[in-house]
């Protein structure tokens, strides 16, 4: 008599896809990728339903299935039937781990470049908005006679962009945006693109500078160099990134001009500080700590 022996799901192996789920769900989040991630009935494999407008391939089996040969990744293609959405099929780590290089990478490296963009421009009260590409940022700064524009170029060394120009009027902002353009592409050494957009009695005058990633990051690096205006809104939002948010910076009332701050932090944020500053060293603070 012949048995047929049941089939048993085999455990997730070092060398398997799904050892390394954690790792993809991750770098889908990051990447702001909209995904769907299920560990196949082997227990090795991961199904990775794309739902992504971001992918680098359309919306069918054979055009996923050229992008994986092209990618180099050990994978297979195929289609839900209830969502008639393109499903991979990742095998191993070596396959998730390509995966993500080709098609995660690119937009984590992009997302991580224009929050640190943000981050400066935030130091410096700067208010504009950045959408974040693949290989590119556009930076968009906006409102009543450009005046965030003015100030970006003061802290790129241009005090007086705008002294002489009737920024009131269309022909004042046109020229303001190409000294503005100008002087970019001489901070970060290579041309930029600008776009205006006039404003009318119920928008405002809109600019949008082009940037390369790599542009971004000389940009970024020259406004890290500025004198920032409120030094202890930098620190604070470096101390949230340390050790969590919640963790006070103040300027105590002391004589005009002074240097000193207060950073007041919970017993949880003063150890995650102690640890970032001393990795070896294992201190746990038995109340709330402030210093000077």
């Amino acid at each position: 008599m012949t048995v047929n022996r049941p089939t048993v799901p085999q455990q997730a192996t070092m060398g398997s896809a799904a050892a390394v789920k954690q790792q993809l769900e991750d770098a889908l989040k990051e990447a702001d990728f909209l995904a769907q991630i299920d560990t196949a009935h082997d227990g090795a494999s991961l199904h990775v339903t794309m739902y992504s407008s971001k992918c680098r391939f359309a919306d069918s089996v054979e055009d996923a299935t050229e992008w994986l040969h092209q990618a180099g990744i050990d994978a297979t293609a195929a289609l839900s039937t209830d969502a008639f959405r393109v499903v991979l099929t990742l095998t191993s780590t070596d396959s998730v781990r390509k995966f993500i290089a080709a098609l995660l990478q690119p937009w984590i490296i992009a997302r991580t470049t224009a929050a640190n963009l943000n981050d400066v421009l935030t130091d410096h009260g700067l208010d504009g908005t950045i959408d974040v590409g693949r290989t590119s940022l556009a930076l968009r700064l906006s409102d009543d006679e450009l005046e965030t524009a003015v100030l970006l170029a003061r802290l790129l060394g241009a005090p007086d962009i705008g002294t002489d120009l009737p920024r009131h009027r269309p022909r004042g902002i046109r020229r303001l945006t190409e000294r503005v353009r100008w002087l970019i592409t001489g901070v970060v050494g290579s041309p930029v693109s600008t776009e205006i957009e006039h404003g009318c009695a119920h928008e405002a005058d809109r600019l949008t500078i082009e940037l390369t990633l790599e542009q971004a990051r000389r940009l970024t690096q020259r406004l890290l160099l500025a004198e920032v205006a409120a030094p202890s809104a930098r620190l604070q939002r470096l101390l949230g990134k340390t050790v969590g948010a919640g963790a006070c910076v103040t300027t105590p009332g002391h004589a005009p001009g002074t240097d000193r701050y207060t950073i007041t932090l919970d017993p949880e944020q003063a150890r995650r500080l102690t640890h970032r500053l001393d990795p070896d060293l294992d201190v746990t603070p038995a109340r709330g700590l402030t210093t000077h």
